[in-house]
């Protein structure tokens, strides 16, 4: 469904893609328009349910192609950049979360999986490029997808769940990362990565957030999960304060998230 565009949001989504600007802020529209703070956040709220900007975080913004179909315009050129410059990556993830739509949230720092050390940088002054290096063992997993003309590698599904559940702090930390079993998986790929990934953390935390989800699996994957695990107790979310709740037995876990941190980031 196409939508028409108000006056002062064809002035801002028009003037924004004359000045090529895809990432603004919400002080970069007050800038371009003559209009009150009110009128501004019901704009931008118009706009983002007209699906002509996305909200990336806090106070910023990502304009939209018109074109129906094509990811923004900085992940385009983000995806074949990345192509051009490495051979070995792939996109990963709280990326790849997003591109298989295992997330609502457009992260705006792109997360490359490569088995080559790498420095960060930020892109055209507007995307943070975060490379996480891997061991060879654990770089696998990958397929080919397209964004407009470029073609781009990223994980498949059940290597990025794997991915989020061996290092969540590339994710949005575990509350973000358990999103993603609410994915249509593969369990019997998922679990052949997970012993792959040589891991053993990785068993723990998806057999517990299986079981506190309620997730649909086969029946014995569950049981292929627990008979992986070892005996010392591991962190459930590396990336939260080390302050145990309770310990779980069950999967030999410290569990430093309350239930409802994760219940409520279910998709």
């Amino acid at each position: 469904m196409e939508y028409s565009l108000g006056p002062l949001e064809a002035e801002l989504v028009f003037t924004l893609e004359k000045d090529s600007r895809t990432v603004f802020t919400v002080d970069d529209a007050r800038g371009l328009l003559d209009a009150s703070d009110e009128v501004l956040w019901k704009l931008l709220h118009r706009l983002t349910l007209k699906g002509r900007i996305q909200r990336i975080k806090r106070g910023f913004y990502v304009l939209v192609p018109a074109k129906a179909g094509y990811l923004p315009k900085w992940r385009e050129q983000v995806y074949a950049m990345i192509d051009d410059l490495l051979d070995d990556y792939y996109l990963g993830y709280w990326t790849a979360m997003n591109h298989w739509h295992m997330t609502e949230q457009l992260p705006l720092t792109a997360f490359i999986a490569t088995t080559s050390r790498r420095r960060d940088f930020v892109y055209d002054d507007a995307v943070p490029i975060n490379f996480i290096t891997l061991k060879p063992r654990k770089f696998f997993g990958w397929t080919t997808e397209e964004a407009g003309s470029h073609r781009f590698r990223v994980s498949d599904p059940e290597k990025t769940v794997v991915d989020s559940m061996d290092l969540p702090q590339y994710s949005g930390g575990m509350a973000e990362a358990a999103k993603t079993l609410s994915h249509d998986l593969d369990w019997s790929k998922v679990i052949e990565y997970a012993d792959r990934q040589g891991n053993r953390t990785v068993h723990k935390r998806l057999g517990y957030l299986i079981e506190l989800q309620g997730t649909d699996v086969p029946s014995d994957a569950l049981k292929q999960l627990r008979s992986r695990i070892s005996s010392g107790y591991s962190w459930l979310d590396p990336t939260a304060p080390h302050k145990p709740l309770r310990h779980d037995s069950r999967w030999n876990l410290k569990i430093n998230l309350p239930h409802e941190a994760l219940e409520e980031h279910q998709t």
